[in-house]
């Protein structure tokens, strides 16, 4: 020991490489101590000589701050999970110490070795205790942006006014308006004619003869420029049964709305009309004349009638013909229509109809 005391070169290159095998082997397999307050031991071993030292640290570097610990979150279950162990964490390793001061004569003192990093020990699960689910941690893709249009203005269109050229003002031309045409020529509207009349009572037999009554008659008609007109008539009428035994006597007045096919043109020579009206008739019966028991009565009838005919018109002179149903009832608040009242076979009938045929010739104006 003396010999390699005695020489420093060799004794200093051997310290040397001792010291630099125990910072190796202390970085590379750390001894967590079980005391805190226990002194480390430092373990040697070359390949000629194992050297043991114990000695009170120097100096203990400050300590590092754990890591963060990373816990998965776990997600929702049906049925309850049993919490996770806790995990223990070892605690921080000092750092080596400085090695035992060198004998005299040695020279330089090399410099600590540092340790490069915490061990994590993570103790296994208990037994039968389910593992914690693990729960990748979710994707989402990035969002897509559309990049904004934006749309040039629209170009601005100048329009130069256009200047209308002055107007020439030019008369108007004379109005002329159109002479009204004339109004259609007009026919006659007045007439004043003769008539010869037959009135036969169909509903009477005197002696067992039909009654039979024949005269003339008067009238006055009227007509419009269209299709209307108007008629008057009065007539007499007598008839005679047995040689003087029943003698009739009428004059029956009627006002009678007519109604023609065409309208009242000179040029419609040719006309058809329909007539239907009402009136009063007055009868004078004589009843055995010449005779001592000759009887006179007077009697008042309401009479109706309607019925149609035709017309044939020149310039001025017009013929016509018509035939008319007759209705004809008996006023029985006369002398004489007391006395038959609610009597048959009476000379007047309470009730009588029958047929009226005329011929006769107008004259228009």
């Amino acid at each position: 020991m003396r010999s390699l005391f005695g020489n420093r070169p060799a004794a200093f290159t051997l310290f040397s490489g001792l010291t630099l095998l125990a910072g190796v082997a202390s970085a590379e397999e750390p001894i967590a101590a079980a005391d805190d307050s226990a002194a480390p031991t430092v373990v040697t071993q070359s390949t000629t000589t194992v050297t043991t030292t114990t000695s009170a640290p120097a100096a203990v570097a400050p300590a590092l701050p754990p890591p963060p610990m990373v816990m998965a979150a776990p997600a929702p279950m049906a049925q309850p999970v049993a919490p996770p162990p806790p995990v223990s964490v070892a605690p921080q390793v000092p750092m080596v110490p400085y090695p035992a001061a060198a004998p005299p004569g040695m020279g330089m003192v090399p410099g600590p070795v540092y340790y490069n990093g915490p061990v994590w020990i993570i103790p296994a699960p208990a037994a039968g205790a389910p593992l914690p689910p693990t729960y990748a941690p979710p994707v989402y893709a990035p969002p897509v942006y559309q990049p904004p249009y934006y749309a040039p203005p629209a170009p601005r269109v100048y329009v130069q006014p256009f200047a209308q050229p002055p107007r020439l003002l030019q008369p108007r031309p004379p109005v002329r308006t159109a002479r009204p045409l004339p109004p259609p020529p007009r026919g006659p509207s007045v007439a004043i004619g003769l008539r010869a009349t037959m009135l036969g009572v169909s509903s009477q037999q005197v002696f067992g003869q039909d009654v039979n009554m024949w005269g003339a008659g008067l009238l006055v008609r009227f007509r419009s420029q269209g299709r209307f007109g108007f008629e008057l008539g009065l007539d007499a009428m007598r008839t005679e049964i047995g040689h003087g035994a029943f003698t009739r006597t009428s004059y029956p007045f009627t006002v009678s709305p007519m109604f023609y096919l065409f309208q009242n043109r000179p040029e419609n020579h040719f006309n058809i009309y329909a007539v239907a009206g009402f009136g009063l008739m007055a009868d004078d019966i004589g009843l055995y004349q010449g005779t001592p028991q000759q009887l006179s009565q007077q009697f008042w009838e309401l009479i109706g009638q309607a019925g149609g005919g035709v017309e044939l018109r020149f310039k001025r002179l017009a013929l016509f013909g018509d035939i008319r149903a007759v209705g004809m009832l008996l006023d029985d608040s006369s002398p004489a229509g007391v006395y038959y009242q609610n009597v048959d076979g009476g000379p007047i009938p309470a009730q009588s109809n029958g047929y009226k045929v005329n011929v006769g010739a107008l004259l228009w104006f």
